[in-house]
Protein backbone atom coordinates (compact mmCIF):
# COMPACT_ATOMS: atom_id res chain seq x y z
CA UNK A 1 0.00 0.00 0.00
CA UNK A 2 1.39 3.17 -0.91
CA UNK A 3 1.90 5.18 1.86
CA UNK A 4 0.33 9.61 1.40
CA UNK A 5 2.74 12.38 1.76
CA UNK A 6 2.47 14.27 4.51
CA UNK A 7 -0.12 17.52 4.67
CA UNK A 8 2.29 20.73 4.59
CA UNK A 9 0.51 23.68 6.27
CA UNK A 10 -0.56 26.96 4.42
CA UNK A 11 2.02 28.53 5.90
CA UNK A 12 4.48 26.25 5.10
CA UNK A 13 3.40 26.60 1.49
CA UNK A 14 3.74 30.40 1.56
CA UNK A 15 6.86 29.97 3.36
CA UNK A 16 9.03 27.86 0.58
CA UNK A 17 10.53 30.48 -2.07
CA UNK A 18 12.35 32.56 -4.12
CA UNK A 19 15.16 33.62 -2.40
CA UNK A 20 14.51 37.07 -3.68
CA UNK A 21 11.12 37.89 -3.31
CA UNK A 22 11.18 41.14 -1.55
CA UNK A 23 14.49 41.82 -2.92
CA UNK A 24 16.05 41.77 0.83
CA UNK A 25 19.38 43.68 0.93
CA UNK A 26 21.45 44.52 3.63
CA UNK A 27 22.04 47.92 3.70
CA UNK A 28 24.70 47.81 6.78
CA UNK A 29 25.28 46.17 10.07
CA UNK A 30 28.76 46.06 12.09
CA UNK A 31 30.14 43.19 11.80
CA UNK A 32 29.88 42.08 15.41
CA UNK A 33 26.23 43.32 15.81
CA UNK A 34 25.55 40.15 12.74
CA UNK A 35 27.74 37.63 14.27
CA UNK A 36 25.75 38.19 17.44
CA UNK A 37 22.71 37.78 15.63
CA UNK A 38 23.81 34.93 13.69
CA UNK A 39 24.94 33.07 16.77
CA UNK A 40 22.45 33.13 20.04
CA UNK A 41 22.22 31.21 22.93
CA UNK A 42 19.50 28.96 22.69
CA UNK A 43 18.08 29.99 25.40
CA UNK A 44 18.13 34.06 24.22
CA UNK A 45 14.97 35.64 22.36
CA UNK A 46 14.63 37.20 19.99
CA UNK A 47 12.16 40.54 20.48
CA UNK A 48 10.12 41.21 17.48
CA UNK A 49 8.42 44.73 17.34
CA UNK A 50 5.97 45.04 14.61
CA UNK A 51 3.56 47.77 13.71
CA UNK A 52 0.55 46.96 12.87
CA UNK A 53 -0.72 47.43 9.27
CA UNK A 54 -3.31 45.75 6.71
CA UNK A 55 -2.52 42.60 5.03
CA UNK A 56 -0.13 42.96 2.19
CA UNK A 57 -2.15 43.34 -0.95
CA UNK A 58 -2.76 39.35 -2.59
CA UNK A 59 -2.35 37.87 0.45
CA UNK A 60 -3.57 34.82 1.10
CA UNK A 61 -2.78 34.84 5.19
CA UNK A 62 -6.03 34.20 6.92
CA UNK A 63 -7.64 37.73 8.67
CA UNK A 64 -7.10 37.13 11.58
CA UNK A 65 -3.26 36.17 11.58
CA UNK A 66 -0.69 38.90 12.03
CA UNK A 67 1.20 39.89 8.97
CA UNK A 68 4.47 39.81 10.74
CA UNK A 69 4.04 36.22 12.20
CA UNK A 70 5.50 34.38 9.28
CA UNK A 71 9.14 36.53 10.29
CA UNK A 72 8.86 35.22 13.55
CA UNK A 73 8.48 32.19 12.56
CA UNK A 74 11.17 31.66 9.93
CA UNK A 75 13.34 32.97 12.65
CA UNK A 76 13.55 28.99 13.90
CA UNK A 77 14.45 29.90 17.65
CA UNK A 78 12.19 31.81 20.12
CA UNK A 79 10.55 34.84 19.28
CA UNK A 80 8.72 37.06 21.39
CA UNK A 81 6.34 39.01 18.90
CA UNK A 82 5.30 42.46 20.08
CA UNK A 83 3.15 44.46 17.58
CA UNK A 84 2.66 47.99 18.26
CA UNK A 85 -0.12 50.79 17.51
CA UNK A 86 0.99 53.74 15.60
CA UNK A 87 -1.31 55.91 17.62
CA UNK A 88 -0.09 54.64 21.05
CA UNK A 89 3.86 54.27 20.24
CA UNK A 90 6.03 52.72 22.79
CA UNK A 91 4.53 51.48 26.24
CA UNK A 92 4.68 49.72 28.94
CA UNK A 93 4.80 46.41 27.80
CA UNK A 94 7.06 47.05 25.09
CA UNK A 95 9.37 48.10 27.71
CA UNK A 96 8.91 44.99 30.17
CA UNK A 97 10.14 42.79 27.19
CA UNK A 98 13.39 44.83 26.34
CA UNK A 99 15.68 43.40 29.50
CA UNK A 100 15.00 40.13 28.25
CA UNK A 101 16.09 40.39 24.82
CA UNK A 102 19.21 38.10 23.34
CA UNK A 103 18.69 40.19 20.24
CA UNK A 104 15.82 43.36 18.97
CA UNK A 105 14.30 43.33 15.58
CA UNK A 106 12.17 46.30 14.72
CA UNK A 107 9.98 46.75 11.79
CA UNK A 108 9.03 49.79 9.76
CA UNK A 109 6.35 48.94 7.59
CA UNK A 110 5.87 51.63 4.67
CA UNK A 111 5.42 50.63 1.40
CA UNK A 112 2.57 52.52 -1.02
CA UNK A 113 -0.18 50.50 0.55
CA UNK A 114 0.73 51.22 3.89
CA UNK A 115 1.12 54.68 3.18
CA UNK A 116 -2.24 55.11 1.35
CA UNK A 117 -4.00 53.98 4.44
CA UNK A 118 -1.87 55.99 6.62
CA UNK A 119 0.11 58.61 4.97
CA UNK A 120 2.36 59.82 8.84
CA UNK A 121 3.10 55.31 8.96
CA UNK A 122 6.45 56.03 8.14
CA UNK A 123 7.23 59.14 10.90
CA UNK A 124 5.06 57.49 13.55
CA UNK A 125 7.07 53.61 12.97
CA UNK A 126 10.24 55.91 12.86
CA UNK A 127 9.66 57.58 16.39
CA UNK A 128 8.69 54.27 17.54
CA UNK A 129 11.85 52.40 16.72
CA UNK A 130 14.00 55.39 18.26
CA UNK A 131 12.57 55.38 21.56
CA UNK A 132 13.28 51.54 21.92
CA UNK A 133 16.59 52.34 20.89
CA UNK A 134 17.13 54.78 23.24
CA UNK A 135 15.07 52.48 26.24
CA UNK A 136 17.47 49.53 24.80
CA UNK A 137 20.71 51.91 25.32
CA UNK A 138 19.60 52.98 28.64
CA UNK A 139 19.09 49.66 29.75
CA UNK A 140 21.58 48.31 32.31
CA UNK A 141 21.51 44.45 31.20
CA UNK A 142 21.05 45.76 27.08
CA UNK A 143 24.92 45.74 26.15
CA UNK A 144 25.69 44.02 23.21
CA UNK A 145 22.27 43.50 22.47
CA UNK A 146 22.01 43.41 18.59
CA UNK A 147 19.37 45.33 17.14
CA UNK A 148 18.58 45.43 13.10
CA UNK A 149 15.90 47.34 11.73
CA UNK A 150 14.03 45.86 8.82
CA UNK A 151 12.32 48.38 6.77
CA UNK A 152 9.83 47.55 3.83
CA UNK A 153 9.59 50.33 1.77
CA UNK A 154 8.91 50.77 -2.35
CA UNK A 155 8.20 53.47 -5.17
CA UNK A 156 9.23 57.22 -5.09
CA UNK A 157 9.49 57.08 -1.05
CA UNK A 158 12.14 54.22 -1.03
CA UNK A 159 14.94 56.96 -1.05
CA UNK A 160 13.35 58.94 1.26
CA UNK A 161 13.00 56.10 3.71
CA UNK A 162 16.56 54.99 3.42
CA UNK A 163 18.01 58.22 4.40
CA UNK A 164 15.17 58.47 7.12
CA UNK A 165 16.73 55.66 9.04
CA UNK A 166 20.27 56.63 8.57
CA UNK A 167 20.72 56.76 12.62
CA UNK A 168 20.38 52.91 12.98
CA UNK A 169 23.90 50.96 12.53
CA UNK A 170 22.33 47.67 10.90
CA UNK A 171 19.60 48.39 8.46
CA UNK A 172 17.65 45.54 6.47
CA UNK A 173 15.32 46.67 3.44
CA UNK A 174 12.19 44.65 1.28
CA UNK A 175 10.64 45.37 -1.08
CA UNK A 176 7.15 44.04 -0.12
CA UNK A 177 5.90 42.22 3.25
CA UNK A 178 5.01 39.27 1.74
CA UNK A 179 5.29 35.84 3.94
CA UNK A 180 7.91 34.48 1.32
CA UNK A 181 9.42 38.07 1.45
CA UNK A 182 9.69 37.76 4.81
CA UNK A 183 11.51 34.38 5.44
CA UNK A 184 14.29 35.83 3.20
CA UNK A 185 14.83 38.31 5.29
CA UNK A 186 15.17 36.22 8.34
CA UNK A 187 17.28 33.97 6.57
CA UNK A 188 19.45 36.55 5.25
CA UNK A 189 19.72 38.05 9.12
CA UNK A 190 20.60 34.43 9.95
CA UNK A 191 22.64 33.60 7.60
CA UNK A 192 21.17 30.71 6.15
Amino acid sequence: MASTPPKISNLTMLLQFNSTTGNPTLLRCPPPALSRLQHLNIAEFVTLFTPCVPHPPGTTLARNMDPFEPLGRAFQRKVRHLPYRLDNGMTETHRDFLSASGAIVLVICAPSNVLAFSPKAFEKQLEFCRDVVEEAEGGKDMEGVPVMLLLVTDGAAKTEHVEGVDEFPAVLTLDEYSPPALANAARLILGK
